[in-house]
């Protein structure tokens, strides 16, 4: 029988099972509840143990007196178990049904089938289709593996495995380029910060430039401010922003500069001189030169100190998320996202959790793909492409479904014919 937990004993289950985030915690379910989303906490006991449960969410229709759900990340429970899988199902349709609901909307956290670091898949045969079936039969349609196909989390994520693994061997699979920019962000002495609260409009600022560049719609100061609050409450959240100091970056090319010139003329003032060595210094100068100017203007215009990438990870159960990361486009040479990454990479490893988990990828496995570069970056860490089982909808109530579709519709065209 399916009854309603309470926080401390839900997060706990949560926190155990193998594949928790934490879409599946309260502390999702609290923020959710800042736009409009009602929390529930639900489960099933055997022995007074949960053996399975889930966050529902619910957002009220008002026009018809109805409730969608979702369960963010699907239901946690054992999925090698149909008959609990069975018996969660039917027990969360009649908890929904009792709650007005017109569906039920899960997107499990489970894999699909195997691919390997270049998102090539190992063995078409071995898949979970037979779990798509069960729960189909349970009455969950699959709305499909399209890549067109809209989903409320991606349903395809890059993930790097850190179990008994070390640094060295972290490094040593990565990919050569992957390990020269991580060295050089350290050479250009970029500092680390984690961001307390008051520090959240920085990243904000990061985040809006980001969006303006690549074109995505980002999330408003308020988002970022109640999700830190929420999940702080735990330590489930980590801010982590990159501070250039151009003042250390220009008396760093002064030396550079100072070092070339006297090599360059020390070169010039042997009997046998190398040409090849006077075009290669020669060069080098000139570059350190324009290094020099280019930083001395930024400095100008952003000031000594500036802040020019960031990344927000969340921390829960046995995975750490890199949930949204920021950079600014001028600062870009400085690998400042590599740095974030690899920090946060031996965080993870330090504190023993099992996964780095970089989150959504398209399925841009191919260079002419225009998101290659965002799963290609992620991969050069040795990070391996996971594709999920994808979106499910189960219909408790086929008439107000059936009115509410037709509302969407009409809500999107008015919406698009908006928007022209």
């Amino acid at each position: 029988m399916l009854e309603k937990l309470d926080v401390k004993e839900f997060n706990d289950f949560a926190q155990t099972y193998a594949l928790s985030s934490f879409f599946q915690s309260s502390y999702w379910g609290k923020l959710k509840e800042h736009n409009g989303w009602k929390m529930h906490l639900v489960g099933i006991k055997e022995n007074d143990n949960v053996v399975a449960a889930s966050l529902l969410l619910s957002k009220k229709i008002s026009i018809i007196n109805k409730n969608i759900f979702y369960a963010p990340r699907g239901f946690l429970l054992d999925y090698e178990n149909k008959n609990l899988i069975k018996n969660f199902c039917e027990e969360v349709k009649k908890y929904v049904k009792k709650e007005k609901g017109i569906f039920i909307k899960i997107n499990p956290f489970i894999p699909f089938r195997e691919r390997d670091v270049n998102g090539d898949i190992v063995d078409n045969l071995r898949t979970n289709k037979e779990l798509v079936e069960y729960l189909e039969s349970l009455g969950f349609e699959h709305i499909g593996f399209g890549e067109d196909v809209p989903n409320m989390e991606p349903r395809f994520i890059s993930v790097l495995n850190l179990e008994n693994k070390t640094e060295d061997e972290l490094l040593k699979n990565m990919r050569a380029t992957t390990r020269w920019s991580i060295k050089n962000s350290y050479n250009n002495k970029l500092r680390v910060i984690e961001a307390s609260e008051k520090d959240l409009v920085k990243f904000k600022e990061l985040m809006k430039h980001t969006s303006e560049r690549r074109g995505f719609i980002d999330r408003p100061l308020s988002y970022y401010e109640n999700m830190y609050k929420e999940f702080k409450k735990s330590n489930n959240i980590k801010v982590l922003l990159v501070e250039l100091n151009c003042n250390e970056q220009i008396e760093m090319y002064k030396e550079k500069i100072d070092n070339l010139t006297n090599k360059l003329e020390h070169e010039k003032n042997l009997k046998r001189k190398k040409e090849g060595a006077i075009k290669e210094l020669t060069s080098q100068l000139e570059s350190a030169k324009k290094q020099l100017e280019v930083i001395k203007a930024q400095k100008k215009e952003y000031g000594s100190k500036v802040i020019i990438a960031g990344g927000l990870y969340m921390l829960f159960g046995k995975q750490v998320i890199y949930l949204f990361g920021a950079s600014l486009k001028p600062f870009m040479r400085y690998n400042s996202q590599y740095l974030l990454q690899w920090e946060m990479i031996k965080y993870s490893l330090e504190n023993h959790y099992q996964n780095f988990n970089f989150y959504g990828i398209e399925p841009a496995f191919k260079q002419d793909h225009p998101m290659y570069g965002l799963f290609d970056f992620k991969r050069g860490f040795n990070a391996v492409p996971v594709e999920l089982i994808g979106e499910f909808n189960c219909i408790v109530d086929k008439r107000a479904y059936k009115t509410y579709n037709f509302m969407l519709k009409v809500y999107k065209k008015l919406r698009k014919v908006r928007n022209k």
